[in-house]
């Protein structure tokens, strides 16, 4: 009987180990949370792990302040990186993919509440319309956030915007040509309509993240920084000859614990 339970113990640990990655070393670095949607998801087919919950946000962002953590802005980053300010000691990015209108109405009204700050990486196109690069069949459109908002949200020291191209493009599956000009023209836009520079780009489903010639169209396209969506924590100082930065997705079913471990060893599950 002894020998049954030692070796359901045995199991359940192994099984806790595949699943939660508590033995990975501790990781520092520039810790970048990748979320997209955050509040209830309509009913009907969606991708349910992009949706983190407005109460589950609210507590990782509780955790973020308690352990130490200082949420920061995209130009944060880059005033570090070109030599004007130093960053905190533990810096994290909070981004936002896609620009949603719930990333105004659920994020921006949390990390508001709290003191934290995050940032948003916008589809040019989808601008005040709906998340249109979606299959409504299997994925129902959702409000995109508008210019009004957008502005408030720059303007309170909050958030900061970032590029996610012209129209949410996969970037490896179109020709460089068209690639390119995603990347470009969306940095453009972007700059004349908010008034100050977009330095940093966020690839659509990471995908050209790691095809050199789509990267390098990002780097000729005058980014400073670009994101993919690897799992991990990337070494700062952080260098263009490093790759794409890391980020962590921060999934609708993470627990807490897959949080803890996210930020402290950059990976919670394989």
């Amino acid at each position: 009987m002894t020998g049954l339970i030692a070796g359901a113990a045995a199991v359940a640990a192994a099984g806790f180990s595949a699943r939660w990655n508590w033995w990975r070393p501790g990781v520092k670095g520039l810790s970048v949370l990748m979320y997209h949607k955050i509040g209830t998801p309509p009913k009907g087919p969606n991708l349910g792990t992009l949706w983190v919950s407005s109460e589950m946000f609210a507590k990782q962002v509780d955790y973020l302040l308690k352990h130490g953590f200082t949420p920061v802005l995209f130009r944060d980053i880059v005033a570090a990186q070109r030599g004007e300010k130093a960053l905190p000691e533990n810096p994290v990015l909070i981004t936002f993919d896609d620009g949603y209108k719930n990333n105004y109405t659920e994020a921006y009204r949390i990390l508001r509440e709290k003191g934290a700050k995050g940032n948003i990486f916008l589809v040019y196109n989808t601008m005040e319309k709906n998340n249109e690069w979606h299959n409504p069949d299997t994925e129902p459109w959702l409000p995109m956030l508008s210019w009004a908002e957008v502005n408030e949200m720059l303007a309170s020291g909050v958030m900061d915007m970032g590029s996610h191209t012209m129209n949410h493009a996969n970037l490896a599956k179109i020709p460089l040509e068209k690639a390119g000009w995603e990347m470009r023209e969306s940095k453009k836009r972007l700059e004349e309509k908010l008034g100050h520079e977009i330095p940093c780009f966020a690839y659509p489903y990471g995908s050209g993240a790691f095809v050199p010639e789509v990267r390098k169209l990002a780097l000729e396209a005058g980014y400073l920084f670009d994101f993919s969506v690897r799992q991990g924590i990337s070494p700062w100082p952080w260098t263009q000859d490093m790759g794409p930065v890391k980020r962590i997705f921060v999934r609708g079913d993470d627990f807490m614990l897959d949080f803890h471990l996210n930020m402290t060893r950059g990976k919670a599950r394989f």
